[in-house]
This record gives C-alpha cells, sequence and structure tokens, in this order.
C-alpha cells in the first residue's frame, strides 16, 4: 500500500538510501534539506522537496503541511556527525535540539509513526569483548564524547514523548556505516581515499563496527512498518579491526598491504607530537585518519533484536566494501567529467 513518508536530510548517505529505498516500493516522499545544500544526491528523485532548518520550528511549517499528515510517517535522520575528540557545539544544537523540534511537532501533528535515527553510541560500551545490546533508558553522563552524548539526550528526549505525550516513535541505533549513496567525504571515505593514495602506511589497532547504509535502510523502513513502539533497535554487522578492514581493501584492489599496525595506548600518549609533525606535512596523523577505529575500540553490537522484529540481514563487510570502491570510483568519473564539461576550451588547451 502506498504510504505518505516525509524524511529530513535525505542529501545524506543514510537519508538518501532511505529516500531512494522508499521510491523503489511505490511510496510518496516529502523530504526537508537545508537552505543552499548540494542537490546532487536528489538528482532525478521524484520527491517533493522543501528547504527548511530543523532548529528553526517555523521553516518546517511547509514539511509537516500535508493534508494525510495523521496517516504519514516521519523518519528524522539529519545530524551533526564528527568522530573525533574535537569539540563542536553544532553537534548539540542540531542533534539534540533539531531532534525535540522535530519530535515536538510530531506530538502536536499526531504523525502516524515518527521513526528516530539514533546511533548506538548512544549506549554504554562494555569492556572484556562483550557484546552491547539495547537499553531500555540514556543517560548521557555515560557515554563518552560530544556525539554520543547528544544521540543518548535526543534519545531519551523522544522515549519521554512516547510515555508521556502517546508518540508513536520507533528509534534505530546504527553502528558505523559504508556503501554507496555517500555524495560527500565521509571519515571512513577519508581513510580509504588515503589508502588509495598510498598515504596510509601506519594503521592504529583499533576496530568499529560497519552496516551497509542499504541494510540499514531496509531496517529503518521494517522499523516503519513493523517496529514496537517506543523500542530501539541496533542496526548493526560485526566487528572488524583496522588491519582487517584495510586487508579487505588490498585483498580487494591488490593494492600493497598496511603493514605497521601501532597499538592503541601508543598512539594516544604520542598522539600531540604526531599530530604536529603531520602537521607540518599538511596531512591528518594516523590516529585522527583511524579515529573511526579509536575513538570506539568496544564497539561490539548485537542485532539480534532487529534481526527478530524486523528480519534485519546485513551482509558480508566485503561485499560492502567492494560495492563501496565500485561507488567511489563513479563519483569521481562524475566529478571528472562535470569539470571538463565546466572548463573553457581556451583552458582545456
Amino acid at each position: 500500500m502506498k504510504q505518505q513518508y516525509l524524511v529530513t536530510d535525505a542529501i545524506g548517505q543514510l537519508g538518501n538510501a532511505i529516500t531512494r529505498l522508499l521510491l523503489d516500493r511505490g511510496h510518496s516522499v516529502r523530504v526537508l534539506v537545508p537552505l543552499e545544500s548540494d542537490m546532487t544526491a536528489l538528482n532525478g528523485l521524484p520527491v517533493d522537496i522543501v528547504f527548511g532548518d530543523v532548529l528553526v520550528k517555523d521553516s518546517m511549517k511547509q514539511f509537516f503541511d500535508i493534508g494525510n499528515i495523521r496517516e504519514s510517517i516521519v523518519i528524522h535522520t539529519a545530524e551533526k556527525r564528527l568522530v573525533t575528540e574535537f569539540r563542536d557545539p553544532m553537534i548539540h544544537r542540531i542533534n539534540v535540539q533539531g531532534t525535540m523540534n522535530v519530535t515536538d511537532i510530531c506530538v502536536k501533528k499526531r504523525v502516524a509513526r515518527m521513526v528516530y535515527i539514533g546511533s548506538a553510541h548512544a549506549i554504554p560500551e562494555k569492556g572484556n569483548g562483550e557484546e552491547i545490546a539495547e537499553i531500555e533508558h540514556f543517560n548521557r553522563d555515560l557515554v563518552q564524547g560530544d556525539y554520543a552524548k547528544s544521540k543518548a539526550e535526543a534519545t531519551q528526549y523522544i522515549l519521554n514523548k512516547v510515555t508521556l505525550n502517546g508518540l508513536n516513535a520507533v528509534i534505530v541505533h546504527p553502528s558505523g556505516i559504508i556503501g554507496p549513496y555517500e555524495y560527500g567525504e565521509s571519515e571512513i571515505v577519508q581513510m580509504i581515499r588515503e589508502y588509495l593514495s598510498g598515504d596510509l602506511t601506519t594503521v592504529i589497532n583499533g576496530g568499529y563496527d560497519f552496516a551497509d547504509v542499504r541494510d540499514v535502510a531496509h531496517g529503518v523502513i521494517s522499523a516503519a512498518e513493523k517496529g514496537n513502539t517506543g523500542t530501539c533497535y541496533i542496526l548493526s554487522n560485526r566487528y572488524v579491526s583496522a588491519k582487517d578492514f584495510l586487508d579487505g581493501l588490498q585483498d580487494i584492489t591488490g593494492y600493497p598491504p598496511i603493514k605497521k599496525v601501532v597499538p592503541l595506548w601508543v598512539a594516544q600518549r604520542t598522539a600531540k607530537i604526531n599530530r604536529f609533525w603531520y602537521g607540518l606535512l599538511k596531512r591528518k596523523a594516523p590516529i585522527d585518519t583511524c579515529a573511526v577505529f579509536t575513538v570506539y575500540p568496544n564497539a561490539k553490537y548485537s542485532h539480534s533484536r532487529a534481526d527478530n522484529d524486523l528480519q534485519y540481514k546485513p551482509r558480508d563487510i566485503n561485499k560492502s566494501l567492494a560495492d563501496t570502491l565500485v561507488w567511489l570510483k563513479r563519483q569521481d568519473k562524475m566529478r571528472e567529467r562535470e569539470l571538463q564539461q565546466n572548463t573553457p576550451a581556451s583552458d582545456a588547451v
């Protein structure tokens, strides 16, 4: 049955993957896009585009002004993500205040359902290799880093609205995301490009959990269709070490393997001096290049609840790596073609 969906930030990798999958299934999609955004990700897609800012409620009036709003599903993907140790005040503003604004409007409009894209990092980590499962209450003081704290705070706000205001909401917690539909330069894309260029010669001994964006998109839509109200679902894949991740790239590309692996504690102790020296070379230090593997070193998540309730089935990580490389090559060719088209004939000689 055709359903009306409203998606915030459909130009981001996950939001774009969700939008494309909804369209493939024959649903109607209205998207909220910040002003002056690069619209490449939406080119050719039959979506209703509305410009607005999640930080300004009045700017979202048109987005929510739809005849069947009480039968519509809102998927809130808009966020500010920064996987480093550095601070950014916009993380809290967008991830917390922006989410509060969207949630409040969903309560007021009595939307049929709201699906919030949280983060697995909102759940406290566990040591000794123990798997991390869903929790029922979120506390920003129990997690580390601005991003994780903001997602924990926003998640609890929504859960409170479920209890106090009857909001029909489901929350999904993706782990790291790789795969196609990345039109920007995320941390993992930057690291892959450094490896392909030969600039990445040292890796930090950390690890992470990556899920394919297409699998996460399926999980999100399944949560919208059949998820239990007030329930959180982790959408992850499996833990992979930084060395194994890069070895996977090496197997696919045939590029030289990474031979130097530095223990995380060594990298942390020498971070300042390494950042100084690499800064002189106008390059990122290994601890920053490999930040996705070092900021959350105990990222071992269980997705069994999503498996059972949402029929979530993540694909093999190496298949996702291969598809990511294909996507990056495709994007590079498109940029090269655009550059040639925009270059005056006199300059091309």
